[in-house]
This record gives C-alpha cells, structure tokens and sequence, in this order.
C-alpha cells in the first residue's frame, strides 16, 4: 500500500503530538500527548491490514523520505518499506510500551461554541511566538467571544485579541499554545465546563480533544 499525501500530511501533524503511533487495523487514525492532555482522531482513504505500533514516528517518516514513491508491505513483526529494489525493514513496537489512545471521547454538552478560521488560527499561533506567550484565552464578556493571546498572569504584558463569535455568557477558558497542534484550516471549536475543548475541522472527520487549564472560569 501507498499513502496519500494527504495522510502522511496527517501522520506528520501527529508526530507534532505524540512520537508514538499505534496504527489499528481499518481507516482511523488517532494519538494522544504524553501529558494526555490533547487528543485527534480522524478517518484516512487507506486500510490498514493490521495493528502495528510505532516507537518512533519521526524515523518512521524519515525513513519513508528516503524513497521517492516508498510502498509499505506490512508483515507480522514489520513493515518493508520499498521503492523498486531499494527497501527499509522497520520493525512494529508492542503496543504496550506505546502511548495511545484507549478509548473514545464522548464531548459533553458544550457550553460555549464559535467558528476559528484558518487565518485566526494562524495570527494566534504567530503571534505567540513574536510575543514569546505561552497563553492563549477565551473570553466571554457577556456579549462577545474573544480570543487573547499573552501572558494571563500579567495584565500588562503584550498581548493579541480578535473577536471571533458572540454570547450570553461570561467566561475565561485558558489553554496552553503549544497545545493548539492543528493542522491549518477553518475548526468549530466547542468548550465544556468539563475542562475540555474540542476542535472540529470543517473538512472531513478530523478532530482534535485540547484540555483547558484548571483556573479557568464560568460564570
């Protein structure tokens, strides 16, 4: 089997996540950090002939650059990656010493809900790294949503601020930056008091699961 340069797009923003991989048996794909705290999942135009853990995602995907149109030829301890009579034999990883997924999320109700598009999700990302902040917050004054990138334990620290929905509500979701390891594109992003986010891309079935810090507040 070959993979699409839309699911190696996809493997590669997984490796952002988590350098483990267990790839099951079927068309889903999904990961989750070592902290546990953030999570995607989505399905992939391949099938995968069976379960086969990966220690080492990132020497997996250099090992796939060495060939111009690699081929994966999964056995029962391996896969052969190859490429006419070039070949790499790359060994599978018990799943037990991975970190993966155990189970499905189910969301709750969210109690706050907004579109991000695709140039938001990047000044937000950009700016953080110009303003050095590892702080990204939703805020909800009452009547509108608003995005805060800078530092939450400084009100006098630079910061960014789009406005991105409307509310009823008051509330402050934080999050850390380095968790929002989306690919680039337009996301429904849902919030529960259950100090969980979900992003939800407007193309196809992927998702990403993001916790939201513990001083975090509803009103």
């Amino acid at each position: 089997m070959k993979l699409s340069k839309e699911t190696l797009s996809l493997v590669k923003n997984f490796s952002g996540i988590s350098s483990n991989l267990l790839l099951k048996q079927g068309n889903t794909l999904n990961t989750i950090s070592a902290q546990k705290n953030v999570m995607a999942s989505t399905t992939v135009s391949e099938s995968f002939p069976q379960e086969f853990g990966i220690y080492d995602l990132n020497e997996f995907l250099g090992a796939l650059t060495l060939f111009e149109d690699p081929e994966l030829d999964f056995q029962d301890k391996y896969v052969n990656i190859k490429d006419g009579t070039n070949s790499i034999k790359f060994f599978a990883s018990d799943p037990s010493v991975l970190v993966a997924p155990t189970k499905e999320i189910t969301f709750p109700d969210p109690e706050v809900e907004f579109k991000l598009s695709e140039k938001v999700l990047s000044m937000i990302q950009r700016t953080a790294s110009v303003l050095r902040s590892s702080d990204v917050s939703i805020v909800g004054d009452g009547s509108k949503v608003s995005v805060v990138v800078g530092d939450k334990k400084n009100a006098t620290a630079n910061s960014y601020e789009v406005e991105v929905g409307t509310t009823d509500k008051s509330f402050k979701v934080n999050m850390k930056v380095e968790n929002l390891k989306m690919l680039p594109g337009d996301y429904t992003v849902s919030v529960s008091t259950k100090k969980i986010s979900r992003f939800k891309s407007s193309k196809g079935d992927l998702v990403y699961y993001v916790a939201i810090e513990a001083d975090s507040t509803f009103e």
